[in-house]
């Protein structure tokens, strides 16, 4: 049986069965007549042109640039290898049945079961540009392998709280060298490669849905990911991971429903950034059961504010009584009432039955003269009948209290 072997920029680097290969160690030649250049003005050279690019791929396939920067200087010679030159595939992109470019031919060294070396030709992926050569890396790096789509999961920038746990994240899987990691973290960090990369920010804030639309599982191009499901326009929501990239756009995480582009919600009109959050404060997040208003520590209504959509979590920060009325505190100088979150006991002077946001009976269930219900908020109108909310879809009629 013939086995293959991986070489490239380091001898220590071989590839297991079940390894992606990480570059190639090829016989192409670098055009005649090349003029010599330094070093110093290749680097730059390359970092000006795959900078760029990369960014563009980190952007659509949610990566971190500085790590697929560092893999195209180590697997490609800063541009220099045959490869490189000839095909612009920095990466050693075979041309399997799938591709439908252009090809390279190149030899490239295989070895036998019992450790001979012999070498074939082999075609590798053409490129017309790094472009081509940048995005298909991404898409490996997304969309993993066949047998493992979240082969390289541990990379993506959702998952990877810095560049150093994506690279360490592919060592082992994307290269079996022990430390791949190290390599690529020793060119990020000599060439201050993550000032290419995208700022990720964990704050949590609330904003208002701008526009319905579906949520997405991952922070790439839509047309990269699946949808995770969808947000209706009004909707309050809590984002607790943001993403800006190069070109100022961003792509938002709202808890519990997926990815969006930072276009479909108003950055203005809800909750404040949570660095604005009371000082020394713990935060606890409640359900918010009734749409509520905000107000000011004087109990007056904060102007350019929209009421906050009930059935959503918010960060609360302790409470405070203004003027008899019980609030909590939601940021530095701005409170909600308390009963739109913990409600207000009432009795029911009649058996009640319980109704859903149509006004239809939720269930064929009484409920019984003199029982104690929770009710949040002030009465709500559903079809010109007053109702109190006693929970999320779940409403009795007013007049039984």
């Amino acid at each position: 049986m013939k086995k293959r072997l991986f070489t490239g920029f380091a001898a220590a680097v071989m590839l297991t069965s079940t390894a992606i290969p990480v570059t190639n160690k090829l016989i192409a030649k670098t055009p005649v007549g090349t003029k010599k250049v330094s070093a110093a003005s290749t680097s730059s050279a390359f970092l000006d042109t795959a900078a760029k690019q990369a960014q563009k791929a980190s952007k659509k396939y949610g990566l971190y640039p500085s790590v697929m920067i560092a893999q195209a200087i180590v697997e490609s010679n800063w541009g220099q290898s045959g490869l490189a030159v000839n095909a612009n595939n920095l990466f050693g992109m075979k041309a399997d049945d799938s591709w439908m470019g252009p090809t390279y031919t190149s030899k490239t060294r295989e070895e036998t079961s019992a450790g001979k070396s012999y070498y074939v030709n082999a075609n590798f992926r053409k490129y017309s540009s790094y472009e081509g050569s940048f995005d298909d890396n991404g898409k490996k790096l997304r969309e993993g392998v066949s047998w493992q789509p979240t082969r390289y999961q541990g990379a993506w920038i959702e998952n990877a709280s810095s560049y150093a746990a994506a690279t360490k994240a592919l060592t082992g899987t994307y290269a079996t060298a022990h430390n791949y990691n190290t390599i690529l973290n020793q060119r990020i960090t000599a060439y201050d490669l993550t000032q290419y990369d995208p700022k990720v920010s964990n704050a949590t804030a609330n904003y208002t849905v701008k526009a319905s639309g579906s949520t997405y599982d991952w922070p790439t191009d839509h047309s990269v990911s699946s949808t995770s499901g969808s947000v209706s326009k009004g909707d309050n929501v809590t984002v607790d991971k943001t993403i800006t990239y190069y070109n100022g756009s961003q792509r938002m995480h709202i808890a519990g429903k997926g990815w969006v582009n930072g276009t479909s919600l108003d950055t203005g009109s809800a909750l404040p950034p949570a660095s604005q959050a009371p000082k020394g404060e713990k935060k606890i997040t409640k359900m918010l059961m009734h749409n509520a208003y905000i107000y000011n520590a004087k109990g007056k209504r904060v102007k350019g504010t929209k009421a906050l959509k009930a059935d959503n979590n918010i960060p609360t920060y302790g409470t405070k009584t203004i003027n008899g009325k019980s609030y909590y505190r939601i940021s530095t100088n701005q409170y909600i009432a308390a009963g739109n979150i913990d409600g207000k006991m009432r009795a029911l002077k009649h058996n009640a039955y319980v109704y859903n946001d149509y006004g239809n009976r939720d269930n064929s269930k009484v409920m019984k003269k003199n029982q104690s219900v929770a009710t949040y908020g002030s009465a709500v109108t559903i079809y010109s009948k007053k109702y109190y909310k006693i929970g999320t879809g779940h409403y009795i009629k007013k007049a039984n209290f």
